[in-house]
């Protein structure tokens, strides 16, 4: 049964790009889950949580978001948890890739493991947090499309980079050999070009050895409105039931 529930707001900041808005609420969503928050729009907002604590959660959106407008102590329904999040169970290496953009969907796992690497791609330096953003012992990998800083992208290419770069393709199959689960958060029609490196790496994966969140519009959140209706090998699937949070090698 889908839970209802009161959320109370608390505060938005400025953490750019994003603002994050921060609500105490009884049943907080798990990393890559969601909650549908109605925010006064005609449809409920998908909230995807950044930071997660035992009394709420903190949620990064884009500026000017509804959510922005709300005032500190504004009662706020919500249904929810909903969707299934990422599933580690008694991983020690966790290898997090995401472009810079879905960052914060991957930030509750940065400490989810005793051993965190994370790659992160964007389409130039300007958009990369500060290194003093991350904790101190997630291993960074920085990759831009420009080779402006970092590794050269994009993730998937195996071109020859130009001179004085080098491209990141190598150094990312080194880390998936390295780790015992890999959770993504990228554009959805890059998946299937990674789920080819990864086959690369471990010709027959474990299920949920490589698990991506498929980012698409969650209107109803119990799967009767099939806007989230995706394509996977087993079939159709809808992300706000089934996912949002996928195995990459069944999409």
């Amino acid at each position: 049964m889908v839970k209802q529930q009161d959320a109370i707001f608390r505060q938005a900041y400025p953490a750019p790009p994003y603002w994050a808005v921060r609500f105490d609420v009884a049943y907080p969503p798990a990393a890559g889950a969601f909650v549908l928050a109605d925010l006064g729009g005609p449809l409920r907002e998908a909230l995807f949580p950044a930071i997660i604590t035992a009394d709420g959660f903190t949620a990064m959106v884009a500026p000017r978001h509804p959510a922005t407008r709300l005032l500190p102590g504004a009662t706020v329904p919500m249904l929810g948890p909903l969707g299934k999040g990422f599933r580690l169970s008694r991983v020690t290496r966790l290898l997090l890739v995401a472009e810079v953009a879905c960052l914060p969907l991957l930030q509750p796992l940065f400490e989810a493991a005793p051993a965190v690497a994370l790659v992160i791609e964007a389409p130039t330096r300007a958009p990369l947090p500060p290194p003093d953003r991350f904790p101190p012992a997630v291993e960074l990998t920085l990759v831009t499309r420009d080779g402006s800083t970092g590794y050269l992208g994009p993730l998937e290419s195996s071109d020859p980079a130009p001179a004085n770069l080098q491209r990141v393709l190598p150094h990312l199959v080194e880390l998936m050999g390295w780790a015992e689960c890999v959770c993504l958060a990228c554009a959805p029609d890059r998946y299937p070009a990674l789920a080819a490196i990864v086959r690369t790496v471990r010709l027959h994966p474990p299920a949920d050895f490589a698990q991506a969140l498929i980012q698409t519009a969650l209107p109803c959140g119990v799967g009767a409105c099939e806007v989230c209706r995706i394509t996977t090998r087993a079939g159709e699937r809808h992300a706000c039931l089934d996912g949002p949070v996928f195995d990459m090698m069944t999409l």
